[in-house]
């Protein structure tokens, strides 16, 4: 018999365990173990059990998902998985259903389905989550079961990744200027709210500011989102390429310095053992994906969001 209820702390194994069965319905077994999971979405100080919701066939969990309100009324779907079994993909569809309902009684009017960049709910960097790219193309299941509800794509995500072993930073005049005239520091990110701290407390995030000979305001900064080995909840031989932005005052000036202050990160990723770096970029933003091809990121997989309003 179906029934669907709250999480409970028993549901653990189980929900991990499902957690890998449906990813590796469409890809390779994401390295996720019950601990892993644990630390990733239930030891949030914001974790409420009545927000991710089980469905279960004879007591045992076959499906979970998990929500989030938003002050501007908007939901969030942040994980949605059910088991390949007929069961699985019954309890899945009233899942859903029963989802939606708790969504609208707590007066939201839409809910996107999906983690993209900017969210801070505790998935990022949970395999294969990474920095988010909404429902991944390839989980045909899952974009099957949302747009059978109603839900309409709402924005492609691009994955961009490179490979830190092979790479070779793009040699032209501009990076041999600021090869000769400038130097790369470190800084702490200090601008977090409680909620981005929560969200964010496995990851070891890096500011690097390139800086010229004079100092005063930086050519260009980048963040790294390092695994905190302490807490691995991400491997810690990926790395996530976070905010960038170019801050030299002459605006010719600014992308060329973004550009080498990237390619200058990547070899230093490697010399500790990180393998991969990547970074989510949406599809419709053309500038920062000839940013992406140009230092020889490859894009790897496609992602979406996908929104209903009620």
């Amino acid at each position: 018999m179906l029934a669907i209820r709250p999480f409970c702390n028993s549901d653990v194994p189980r929900l991990a365990m499902l957690w890998v069965i449906h990813h590796a319905a469409f890809r390779s077994a994401p390295a996720v173990t019950a601990t892993i999971w644990e630390q990733a979405i239930a030891s949030r100080h914001f974790f409420l059990p009545e927000r991710l919701l089980v469905a279960t066939w004879d007591n045992l969990p076959v499906a979970w998902c998990h929500w989030f309100p938003d002050p501007r009324r908007t939901a969030c779907l942040t994980a949605f998985c059910f088991d390949t079994s007929t069961q699985g993909e019954m309890a899945a569809v009233q899942l859903l259903a029963a989802t939606q309902q708790r969504v609208v009684t707590a007066g939201m009017t839409t809910l996107v389905a999906g983690i993209n960049p900017e969210s801070r709910w505790g998935y990022q960097g949970l395999d294969p989550v990474g920095q988010g790219i909404g429902i991944d193309v390839a989980d045909d299941r899952t974009n099957l079961l949302l747009e059978e509800a109603g839900f309409e794509e709402l924005q492609r995500i691009d994955k961009w990744e490179v490979n830190t072993s092979d790479f070779r930073p793009p040699v032209n005049r501009e990076a041999l200027q600021l090869r000769r005239g400038t130097r790369i520091e470190q800084t702490a990110v200090t601008k977090m709210s409680p909620q981005e701290s929560a969200a964010m407390f496995h990851l070891d995030i890096r500011r690097y500011l390139l800086i010229a000979p004079g100092g005063g305001v930086p050519l260009a900064t980048s963040d790294l989102w390092l695994s905190d080995p302490d807490v691995h909840v991400m491997t810690t031989h990926q790395a996530i390429l976070g905010d960038i932005e170019g801050l030299a005052e002459d605006l010719p000036a600014r992308e060329p310095a973004i550009r080498y202050l990237i390619a200058s990160l990547v070899p230093m990723l490697a010399s500790r053992h990180v393998l991969t770096l990547h970074r989510s970029v949406p599809s419709d933003n053309h500038d920062e994906a000839s940013r992406m091809a140009a230092l020889k990121f490859r894009r790897t997989a496609v992602g979406r969001l996908l929104r209903k309003q009620f």
